[in-house]
């Protein structure tokens, strides 16, 4: 170990600002949430994948629960406007050839980033990634694919949330004043 890094703290606080003991316990609980929500996952017989997406989109909340919130809103919706796309697509095709898919992507993109003058519900992530999960699927819209991608996802989501509380946990419950910087 070089003597800059010995002087200058540990590598835990320096590069994300917080004690090893904090970081061991976040990443702990970061752990222990997403096995439990795989476990769950599985167990309710659903893709672990959308669960994932779930748990991406939450995250670009950035760790504020209302934004988490507000981008899974915005995968379902997303997921709606990818189904919606697909019955475009199959109702355009006929008339737009080949150009049917280029059409039909672009409004999609567009309505999506149109959503940033619509907030709360203006995180353009969530729409992409609800659109993706969708896409991914390879299901065709209705039902099926709405009880396929959405209950994963939501859990995803949830665990998310438990995660960006546990600091919030940690430092009521266990670390010292100094150890929260």
């Amino acid at each position: 170990m070089s003597a800059d890094i010995r002087s200058s703290g540990s590598i835990v606080q320096r590069r994300i600002g917080m004690h090893g003991s904090r970081f061991a316990w976040i990443a702990a609980t970061v752990g222990i949430v997403a096995a439990a929500a795989s476990v769950i996952t599985v167990g309710l017989s659903l893709k672990l994948w959308p669960m994932f997406i779930g748990w991406t989109c939450f995250g670009t909340g950035g760790g504020d629960l209302r934004r988490g919130a507000a981008a899974i809103a915005c995968l379902v919706i997303g997921v709606l406007l990818g189904m919606g796309g697909v019955v475009v697509l199959g109702a355009i095709q006929p008339v737009a050839g080949e150009w049917a898919l280029p059409i039909v992507i672009f409004g999609l993109a567009v309505l999506a980033m149109l959503t940033l003058l619509t907030p709360p519900l203006d995180a353009i992530p969530g729409y992409f990634l609800g659109m993706t999960a969708f896409f991914a699927s390879g299901l065709p819209p209705g039902e099926p694919a709405l009880a396929a991608i959405l209950p994963a996802a939501l859990i995803g989501g949830l665990a998310a949330a438990l995660v960006v509380a546990a600091p919030r946990l940690y430092d009521r419950w266990w670390s010292s004043p100094a150890e929260r910087t």
